[in-house]
């Protein structure tokens, strides 16, 4: 009789004991807010040639000025544009920035513009300086506080630079940075400009 009750008794103290170490472990703190798309080294998609996407009205992007003010995209309209998406903490983005500068001095005017587009930036006056500071000061310091971005390109990664043609359509879409003011790339914006050409071949490094 007295077996069977000290098992019972053993038995009872050990899940006793399993269940105080259960409510000991602490809680894993709560996921809030979104994260950051990743670099371009950190996923899969293409990263060296243009993907063609569905053409999407860039006008439901909606960035904001250095000011914090709805930016004036007036002067984009009826130009073919690059439109490079990047970020302050994305280390690929900053080394493309100076290519893209010398991309609008050799192409930019009345039919062509590299945009530029940060996102998450939660200082809009930060841009227009840190622009300035990395080769790429003639390009619009503009922020997508918003993601509006997602409404016509499906974003996975930064840097991201889009192809828009004059009509307003979001027509190609390349994953990670480029050299943009030679070579192949080069090559392939100026195809784009002249009869709205979206070049498949790989975007060679040039120097």
């Amino acid at each position: 009789m007295m077996r069977p009750l000290i098992t019972a008794v053993t038995i009872l103290v050990v899940i006793v004991g399993v269940v105080a170490v259960i409510l000991k472990e602490p809680t894993p703190p709560a996921v809030t807010g979104t994260a950051p798309p990743p670099t371009s080294a950190t996923t899969g998609a293409p990263k060296d040639r243009f993907v063609a996407v569905d053409g999407a009205d860039f006008a439901a992007v909606a960035p904001v000025d250095g000011n914090g003010q709805p930016a004036d995209m007036a002067p984009y309209r009826g130009k073919a544009l690059l439109v490079n998406l990047w970020a302050t903490w994305c280390a690929p983005c900053i080394e493309e920035l100076p290519s893209l500068g010398k991309l609008q001095q050799q192409l930019g005017g009345d039919k062509f513009q590299v945009v530029t587009i940060a996102f998450q930036e939660s200082d809009p006056k930060k841009i227009e300086p840190f622009l300035a500071a990395h080769g790429a000061g003639n390009l619009p310091a503009l922020i997508d506080v918003n993601s509006t971005v997602a409404k016509v390109a499906p974003v996975t990664a930064l840097p991201a630079s889009l192809l828009v043609d004059r009509d307003g359509k979001v027509r190609a879409m390349l994953t990670g940075d480029a050299r943009w003011h030679c070579g192949k790339a080069l090559a392939a914006v100026q195809a784009f400009i002249a009869a709205g050409t979206v070049s498949q071949e790989a975007l060679e490094a040039c120097d």
